[in-house]
């Protein structure tokens, strides 16, 4: 049986951990697999505390989890995993490595861990080519990829839905709207800019979800009111957001495979994104545009409030593919 490396489940929910979550919930519907977690959770089947300090995380994966699994091969989700013993790994990206600038000065050894949990795993997987070609250029042998999916919670809210958290918000006005923006790669600052540029052109506002994470250097905006800073909401007024807004502006630097798009299709909103060849691999985004080009991305958001249109959401990959793609490159 193969041993599960729970120790993302108790960390705070961000993109990766809820991607791995979800993948890890589909695979237990097909595959014999035994979740081992330093902490309760729903999805663990036994629960190994770690040590406690700082470093209690690290020792738990490296040190304790390895000794529980007695060569029994350990299966991690969510970038890094033990170096010693049997390992298959996932890694997501290396964002610490290749804008070692948008994190805090300790994600660098992060991001050497998960370049020698690659290096050292019986079998190292990623989410697409992009990531599998810097880790084959860093030394890493990429196996396979196993691509993320939707989740089918998300798709258009209803009218009373998107009518709610729009009065909840104080948001009167069409909007665009940004996730994670407090992660520097996502380039808020263009996203504010582009925004004060089109609002001469059509009032709207601007809605940025998403929270600081102590991981990330700080990413410095203007205060304007129609900038609007939501922090963290619940996953029915993310989609409802997402479902209400004229559009996604999505200028990210760096993607190791890009979601939103992907969701905000699902939910009927069109995209503005980053020309990455990542993101042209995910197939998320409806229009695309250089990276950074600040003239060329006001210039589409305004065409984008003056003309608003809505996307049909595409046929998606499910978490029950995604996991039927990871049970195939597992050994038997």
């Amino acid at each position: 049986m193969i041993v599960v490396n729970g120790r993302f489940l108790g960390q705070r929910p961000g993109g990766l951990q809820r991607t791995a979550r979800s993948l890890l919930a589909a695979l237990r519907e097909v595959a014999e697999v035994e979740v081992v977690a330093p902490a309760p959770d729903p999805l663990a089947d036994v629960v190994l505390p770690a040590p406690p300090g700082r470093g209690g995380g690290q020792v738990w994966e490296q040190v304790r989890l390895p000794r529980f699994a007695r060569g029994r091969l350990v299966l991690s989700l969510a970038n890094t995993a033990p170096v010693a013993g049997r390992n298959a790994v996932l890694v997501h990206d290396l964002a610490p490595l290749v804008g070692p600038q948008w994190f805090v000065p300790s994600m660098r050894v992060y991001g050497r861990l998960v370049l020698a949990a690659a290096r050292h795993a019986e079998l190292c997987l990623t989410v697409s080519h992009v990531v599998a070609d810097e880790l084959r250029e860093r030394g890493a042998d990429v196996a396979g990829m196993v691509r993320p999916a939707v989740d089918p919670s998300f798709a258009r809210s209803s009218p009373a839905a998107v009518r709610q958290v729009r009065h909840a918000h104080g948001l009167h006005r069409p909007y665009a709207l940004l996730l994670g923006w407090a992660d520097p790669r996502k380039d808020a600052a263009l996203a504010v800019r582009a925004h004060l540029g089109a609002l001469a052109e059509v009032p709207h506002d601007l809605v940025l979800l998403g929270g600081g994470r102590g991981v990330f250097a700080p990413v410095l905006l203007p205060e304007v009111p129609s900038v609007h800073r939501l922090g963290h909401v619940a996953d029915d007024d993310v989609r409802a957001l997402l479902t209400g807004a004229a559009v996604l502006l999505f200028p990210s630097r760096y993607e190791g495979f890009g979601l939103p798009p992907l969701e905000a299709r699902a939910c009927g909103t069109p995209s503005l994104v980053s020309d990455l060849p990542v993101l042209r691999e995910s197939g998320g985004g409806t229009t695309f545009l250089p990276v950074g080009d600040l003239p060329i991305w006001t210039a589409a958001l305004v065409d984008a409030l003056r003309s608003p249109t809505r996307v049909e959401p595409a046929v998606s990959r499910t978490w029950a593919d995604a996991a039927a793609s990871l049970q195939e490159l597992l050994p038997g």
